[in-house]
């Protein structure tokens, strides 16, 4: 025998309140919009998300850049009191329980483990940021010298000036992670991701319009050598 009208409106009554978690997730955060629910815990998790996917897109190019050299190397530059920035800042902590590491964090070795960094997600700025002599050197001339930066500040670009002054991974408070504004986020996250795409397109066709060193400028300022 089927319900009646009365009790199947009964029953739409008492799911409707919960009946946004069954959405897929973006569908969910537009309805949470248009619904005037949208969170600043919402504008964390966005962020979150496009942080990590920009940062997985970037690894690897950090990785064919510095690969051959650090593989080699005798005199790591990799230390605990760096890797350390990973547990120690919210943000970064948020990251890596999205990945979590096959590896624990090791207090003689950080993260670092013999096939490379155990972090595939939510590593210290510091770790794309430094390029050793050995690997700016060994690169053909000042263009792609300057390029090799600028693909090394991409990440941690992203992050600058989240709140305040304070970059994303030095915000030690994790209630003060809300407060940071998607927008902000977003701008520094479009700067970088076209940086991005000026250097990808650089490696395959091997051409820098002129006009692309405005965008590079954005991430680093241009080398002295390019200026003119």
């Amino acid at each position: 025998m089927g319900l009646g009208l009365e009790v199947l409106t009964e029953i739409r009554d008492i799911l409707r309140p919960v009946s946004w978690l069954m959405k897929p997730p973006q569908k969910m955060l537009e309805w949470l919009e248009q619904k005037g629910t949208y969170s600043m815990a919402t504008e964390l998790h966005r962020i979150l998300k496009k942080y990590q996917a920009f940062e997985a897109a970037v690894r690897p190019q950090i990785e064919n850049l510095c690969g051959q050299h650090c593989s080699l190397c005798k005199s790591v530059c990799c230390r605990p009191d760096y890797c350390r920035e990973n547990l120690d800042s919210p943000f970064l902590a948020r990251l890596r329980s999205k990945t979590p590491s096959k590896s624990g964090y090791n207090a003689a070795q950080g993260w670092l483990t013999p096939n490379g960094c155990a972090l595939s997600n939510g590593r210290p700025p510091v770790c794309y940021q430094f390029n050793c002599d050995k690997i700016i050197d060994a690169l053909p001339d000042d263009l792609n010298r300057y390029l090799a930066l600028v693909l090394s500040n991409l990440v941690p670009h992203i992050g600058k000036r989240a709140l305040g002054d304070r970059h994303l991974v030095e915000i030690m408070d994790p209630a003060h992670l809300k407060k940071v504004k998607h927008e902000r986020f977003v701008k520094r996250l479009g700067e970088a991701r076209k940086a991005f795409q000026v250097i990808q397109s650089f490696k395959r066709h091997g051409f820098l319009p002129a006009s692309a060193l405005t965008i590079l400028s954005k991430i680093t300022p241009i080398a002295p050598s390019l200026a003119g």
